[in-house]
């Protein structure tokens, strides 16, 4: 799988700022880039993607699916988005950031508040479709930071070999899309159902019941933050850091109280979320 990454600063760091009319991409290569938008004349970091096979099947963008994660591969921290065309599994873009490059700050904190974001379906001329979206990576990007700016450093090439392997031992990339189920440590919970903890089939103690949740993918939960994030949890806001496990694994595998909020020994995996046995999900 090949990985080409496209970082540029914003204009106070006093680098160059891309027209979206000038940027040429191969074929299967997806980049990021802060650009100045012709049309709406602001700046903004926007996604361009060019899909292997140019052809008619692919000449529009009529949805585009958003998914984020963070990796741990070796010591490096690897924050990925990915992005799904037309729900087509042959046209999946997997776009890779780096924290700890000279830009990366500035480009975590810009993506924390643009509201919305572009991709752009190139060809060899250019862009053929635009497709606009609200930036459903905006929390994701808004919580990494505390995490990242912890971190030992890393050089390009150590990310840039991180980035290889792990891309490697993961192919095709529709394992990638798989894998990263939810955007990392989202403290807003998406549910189309209203359910208070009454509605729970069983027990759940009268101290959790304010953090209780549903959720689409694994029903009844209870808000908890992992017990491997507790030392983010002691310098940062723990609302950032509840994750929904399901009510069975809380009750089976304990919990205490840090900050006023429960935590629980479920491991928390990096890149994929909370560990959780597949017959604790009760709906």
């Amino acid at each position: 799988m090949n990985i080409y990454l496209l970082c540029v600063l914003c204009k106070d760091h006093g680098m160059e700022i891309h027209s979206s009319e000038d940027i040429r991409l191969y074929p299967g290569q997806g980049v990021k880039a802060l650009y100045r938008d012709i049309i709406d004349n602001f700046q903004s970091i926007g996604f361009f993607l060019r899909p292997i096979e140019d052809s008619m099947g692919v000449s529009s963008l009529e949805d585009v699916q958003q998914r984020g994660g963070l990796v741990q591969f070796n010591r490096v921290l690897l924050v990925l988005t990915i992005l799904k065309l037309n729900n087509k599994d042959s046209d999946i873009f997997d776009i890779w950031w780096n924290y700890h490059a000279p830009d990366g700050p500035a480009l975590f904190e810009r993506m924390s508040k643009q509201e919305h974001i572009k991709v752009h379906l190139c060809d060899e001329r250019g862009t053929l479709s635009l497709f606009r979206a609200n930036n459903s990576f905006k929390t994701f990007f808004a919580c990494l930071p505390k995490i990242l700016s912890r971190s030992a450093p890393w050089t390009e090439v150590e990310f840039e070999r991180a980035v290889a392997k792990f891309c490697a031992e993961n192919h095709p990339k529709k394992s990638l899309w798989s894998m990263v189920q939810r955007s990392f440590m989202n403290p807003v919970i998406e549910t189309d159902r209203q359910l208070n903890p009454d509605d729970y089939p069983g027990f759940i103690p009268n101290d959790l019941r304010v953090f209780y949740a549903y959720t689409p993918d694994m029903g009844h939960c209870i808000k908890i933050i992992p017990s491997n994030l507790e030392a983010q949890v002691n310098t940062g806001d723990p609302q950032q850091f509840l994750l929904a496990a399901p009510v069975r694994s809380v009750l089976r595998c304990g919990f205490r109280w840090l900050r006023g909020y429960p935590v629980a020994p479920v491991p928390f995996i990096p890149g994929y979320g909370l560990a959780t046995p597949p017959e604790d999900i009760e709906f």
